[in-house]
């Protein structure tokens, strides 16, 4: 039997309940279809860097060479905090 191949993919896609409103976007076509051929590798950037949920929504803007991570409301910029745990 060969290993199945492992993508990483976004966890609210799996339906796991972690965007920002405290929902999932999960795709049954992903999970359903795609995941017998595959080894999902689940991430939240925002959870796994430590936002909770749910969590206040945010937004890219700026340079599109270099757009800022902000958030909606209160216009925080959790940019440099993410970049930083993706390394």
């Amino acid at each position: 039997m060969t290993d199945k191949i492992r993508i990483g993919i976004s966890s609210c896609l799996l339906g796991e309940h972690v965007r920002y409103d405290g929902e999932h976007k999960q795709d049954h076509y992903l999970t359903d279809t795609l995941g017998k051929y595959v080894k999902w590798v689940p991430v939240c950037p925002e959870v796994e860097y430590g936002l909770p949920v749910p969590r206040e929504p945010m937004r890219l803007v700026g340079d599109p060479i270099a757009p800022r991570i902000v958030t909606i409301t209160t216009g925080i910029d959790h940019t440099d905090g993410i970049l930083k745990w993706t390394r």
